[in-house]
């Protein structure tokens, strides 16, 4: 007798072929969750819209059984990617990127002043008018007055490949998702580039744009004109090049000269040292001056997770929807 598969482990089989592996889709599902619930036609097309809410999933492909799961990704989606590379292979991180962004939106409160620096000199003017040098949280709290939701995307299913920086449009709302895991300094200038392509007019609703990596040298025109935006608003140079000449630094001395330098030109001393490391190719040095400079500060993830909690109307959510935020925003 051919045993048959229940409703329920054919939607869990559906969501794995699309990339979602059973802990990560145990880790999101709902406490009151019963796997009964798919026995009727009726609880499959229901436990199929929740799943579809949760993973980013058209239901009714979930519903379906001969249907292919198809997920749903932020409009205009564009891949740039490398030689070698399948172009989809971004296409998990960006449906979890939509999911999250969905539910954050629901309970997103910013305030929307009337002006919208477009360009990156005059914010730098701006941001300055009222702080000694324009750091990560300047420019995240800026996002976050605007009405640009600022999230760092972490909790993914094994093996799922992460672009490093990803806008799009979502329910008429600019949104900026960022994955880096090191804990500070390197996420600066990747929410600086982001920015830079909102603010560029490069994303809209037809139209989103996936960094896979954020390239300093890209000769794509509009990663060049993003590059320049960030540089700009961080240093007051879109050309900036920060390479001490002389003898090749120590992480002591590095660290010292970024923090010397920062305070004389108002920029952040962990650009300095980053923008060092890469036009030297000195990642080690400038991995340990990082530290160095740090200390006992929050991580830049710690500072997203807290600074975008302050602007959200968690009334304006159910405990599942809670849940799901808490479960992507544990450290």
């Amino acid at each position: 007798m051919t045993a048959t598969i229940s409703n329920m482990k054919h939607l869990y089989l559906k969501l794995s072929t699309v990339g979602y592996n059973p802990k990560y889709i145990n880790s999101l599902l709902p406490d009151w969750w019963d796997e009964n619930i798919a026995d009727t036609p009726a609880g499959l097309q229901q436990a199929s819209l929740i799943l579809g809410n949760v993973f980013s999933v058209q239901a009714e492909s979930l519903w379906q059984k001969d249907a292919e799961p198809v997920l749903k990704l932020p409009q205009g989606v564009r891949f740039k990617h490398r030689e070698n590379v399948e172009s989809d292979d971004l296409s998990i991180s960006c449906a979890v990127a939509e999911s999250l962004a969905k539910i954050v939106l629901k309970a997103f409160t910013p305030n929307r002043p009337s002006n919208f620096f477009l360009d990156a000199g005059e914010l730098r003017k701006k941001i300055l008018a009222e702080k000694e040098m324009i750091k990560f949280e300047d420019i995240l709290l800026y996002c976050l007055e605007i009405g640009i939701p600022v999230i760092h995307l972490k909790h993914l299913p094994s093996k799922a490949k992460k672009m490093e920086g990803l806008a799009f449009m979502q329910n008429g709302h600019h949104v900026i998702t960022l994955t880096q895991k090191r804990p500070h300094g390197y996420m600066l200038f990747d929410l600086a580039h982001e920015l830079g392509h909102i603010s560029l007019g490069h994303v809209n609703e037809g139209h989103s744009i996936v960094d896979r990596k954020i390239d300093l040298e890209s000769d794509n025109e509009d990663e060049k004109a993003a590059n320049r935006f960030a540089l700009e608003l961080l240093t007051g140079d879109p050309e900036c090049k920060i390479v001490p000449t002389g003898r090749n630094l120590n992480a002591n001395e590095l660290a010292t000269a970024a923090s010397r330098y920062g305070v004389h030109h108002k920029i952040d001393p962990f650009h300095i040292v980053l923008n060092y490391g890469y036009s030297k190719q000195h990642w080690g040095v400038a991995n340990a001056a990082i530290k160095l400079i740090a200390k006992n500060e929050l991580t830049d993830q710690r500072v997203i997770n807290e600074s975008l909690r302050k602007y959200l109307d968690l009334d304006e959510l159910n405990e599942d929807n809670i849940d799901f935020l808490e479960a992507h925003f544990s450290e």
